[in-house]
């Protein structure tokens, strides 16, 4: 297993922030798709198991926005379905 430089976690960190912030901007500027909620949950997870996160004090915000998020799906999950069933 090969372990990065110090140096380069604190921009993989900012990095994966960011692209998890655009996610959330594509998504509230009207691409409400279960897919993007999907993927917005899988970066929220990551960054809470990143390293440095525990150092920046993010872990109770990433940890309330997953929890949103999750909720948010499950509601498009629910819509979705019901359009389905109407449509049969």
């Amino acid at each position: 297993m090969t372990h990065q430089p110090i140096q380069s976690r604190p921009a993989e960190l900012n990095q994966l922030h960011a692209s998890t912030c655009m996610s959330m901007t594509q998504f509230i500027n009207g691409h409400h798709c279960p897919k993007l909620a999907y993927v917005i949950i899988q970066q929220l997870n990551r960054l809470l198991v990143h390293p440095d996160v525990e150092q920046t004090g993010s872990r109770e915000m990433y940890q309330q926005l997953l929890e949103h998020w999750q909720q948010i799906t499950v509601e498009l999950l629910g819509r979705k379905s019901a359009k389905q069933l109407q449509f049969h």
